[in-house]
């Protein structure tokens, strides 16, 4: 299995809704991808106390990034979905050429900088509705 950096993972974000055209907002310099699926308990009498389950609850992807402004045009596009609370569509590349699409919340966004540093930003997403995955 190859192995490749971690850091190798870019955010993009759909320029005009519905046109599938995505571009750069910023790199990652540290990311999580966390998937969540919901158990349901069906147990009963006749479990014999053993918890039976069904894969059947709600499953969610979150993504956690730190990272460097790349194109203040498509960052713009980022901040002000943020700042209004609205889904957007996104695409996450990653380093081993998965690339994730879908809708997403944007649960939080931070923006920080330093003298001598690049702008950088934090930020963490939530799935809206099921993601593609393409390998």
């Amino acid at each position: 299995m190859a192995k490749y950096l971690g850091n190798a993972m870019l955010l993009k974000v759909e320029t005009t809704p519905g046109l599938g055209t995505y571009a750069t907002i910023g790199g990652s310099s540290s990311h999580t991808m966390s998937l969540a699926n919901e158990q349901i308990d069906t147990s009963d009498k006749d479990s014999n106390r053993w918890k039976e389950l069904l894969a059947a609850g709600d499953r969610s992807l979150s993504i956690s990034m730190e990272g460097f402004v790349s194109d203040d045009a498509n960052f713009e596009i980022f901040r002000i979905a943020a700042r209004d609370d609205v889904i957007v569509n996104f695409t996450l590349e990653y380093g081993n050429a998965d690339t994730i699409i879908g809708a997403f919340h944007i649960d939080s966004l931070e923006i920080s900088g330093a003298r001598n540093e690049g702008q950088s930003f934090s930020a963490s997403l939530t799935n809206s509705g099921e993601p593609t995955t393409l390998d």
